[in-house]
């Protein structure tokens, strides 16, 4: 099992790790014990390649090269996603 597979939020936290929204149960801005294999936001600038929103500096954040490897965890997190039981 790969190590994003059994993570857990912290209880009570109501960040929604597909979005970046909701109210987290602690004063950390993002998640510090996300895995490196779900995190979906572009280091540079912090746009989120799962829902394709953010303020990005580049023409085409599709093709930017800071984009490669948040891209490559957008199958991770929608694996994960799925296997949560839904939010209330």
């Amino acid at each position: 099992m790969a190590r994003w597979e059994g993570f857990n939020q912290c209880p009570g936290c109501g960040l929604d790790l597909a979005t970046g929204e909701g109210e987290r149960s602690c004063a950390w801005g993002e998640c510090p014990y996300l895995p490196e294999d779900l995190d979906v936001y572009c280091p540079y600038c912090r746009f989120n390649y799962f829902t394709m929103e953010g303020n990005p500096p580049c023409d085409d954040p599709e093709h930017c090269e800071h984009g490669v490897e948040p891209r490559s965890h957008i199958a991770n997190l929608r694996a994960w996603l799925a296997s949560r039981p839904p939010r209330r």
